[in-house]
């Protein structure tokens, strides 16, 4: 069971609380939609679909206990729109949204879009990274979102320091720290990821670096730590004649992160939230009841620690 010395922030953003003490919050869990070649130029059909794994998420976290939120994959310019407004649609008008915008000029886009029909304050910016260009750091300046996750990935170092650096100092790639930008600029609501990397590239040291960040700055942090998984290149053609062993591996690698202290997952597809948040919220119980008799840290009724019996 883990405690931290340094004091640990509980960071609000609409209806979703995460960080605090090892066991004080549920885990908060990112399903990711619009990702894959089916959802690229989606049809009917597979909007609907799409708007049925948003339901059950929302329908799984209400179960357990563990807050959900939508991260919405945009690839390109032409999709933005139609994709934010479908996930807030389906959403109670509190809820936050993440946008997981891979291009730099996509995500100036992005973020002046979710500016214009008045929901910054709702939007995570999944992520903030070594990638901004100088364009995109004036737009964020101008269109502040109201929460980013600072991605910790250094691709030029991997260990702990390395993804500290790139928070801290830009570690050469910016001339400053992901989270001196973010403060200039006015973003209230921080989250960090330690930057899931493959195996052989310094993995573990995504894991090691949670505890770390966490009390180094005592802010929320997570990761998806799925990637590392996802990227395994002897399971790539393993998963491809067992894909419930493959998920079982996917979805049992959230464990890792949460026992060393995270506060969020982005698990990967929304489709696979039936199977991640039970295995979530059983962990979380198992650190919950430690915290509580270690530490006496306790939890609220709808934690999975007391709603789940």
């Amino acid at each position: 069971m883990m405690n931290f010395s340094s004091e640990q922030s509980v960071t609000k953003i609409g209806d979703v609380k995460l960080g605090g003490q090892p066991g004080e919050l549920p885990t908060v869990l990112f399903g990711t939609a619009f990702f894959g070649k089916k959802y690229q130029e989606p049809d009917a059909a597979a909007l609907e679909e799409i708007r049925g794994f948003i339901r059950a998420q929302e329908t799984l976290s209400r179960l357990t206990g563990n807050p959900s939120v939508v991260d919405i994959y945009i690839g390109n310019r032409d999709t933005m729109a139609a994709r934010i407004d479908l996930v807030l649609g389906e959403l109670p008008k509190n809820r936050p949204i993440s946008l997981d915008v891979p291009e730099s000029e996509v995500r100036q886009a992005v973020l002046k879009h979710v500016h214009e029909i008045g929901a910054s304050g709702r939007v995570i910016l999944n992520s903030f990274n070594l990638a901004a260009e100088e364009k995109e750091l004036n737009c964020l300046r101008e269109y502040p979102p109201g929460c980013a996750i600072l991605l910790g990935y250094n691709p030029k170092d991997f260990s702990v320091d390395g993804r500290i650096d790139m928070i801290e100092t830009g570690a050469g790639y910016l001339d400053n720290g992901l989270m001196t930008y973010a403060r200039e600029f006015g973003i209230k609501n921080l989250l960090l990821d330690a930057g899931a990397t493959p195996f052989d590239h310094s993995a573990a040291e995504t894991l090691r670096a949670i505890p770390v960040m966490k009390n180094r700055w005592g802010l929320p942090v997570g990761c998806a730590i799925h990637n590392t998984v996802e990227s395994w290149l002897w399971m790539k053609q393993y998963r491809k004649e067992h894909k419930a062993e493959y998920l079982t591996c996917d979805v049992g690698s959230n464990a890792l992160p949460i026992m060393l202290g995270a506060d969020f997952c982005v698990y990967g597809p929304i489709r696979n939230a039936g199977t991640v948040f039970p295995f979530v919220a059983m962990v979380d119980k198992f650190i919950a009841e430690g915290a509580e008799d270690y530490f006496g840290v306790s939890q609220s009724d709808d934690h999975p620690r007391r709603k789940l019996g």
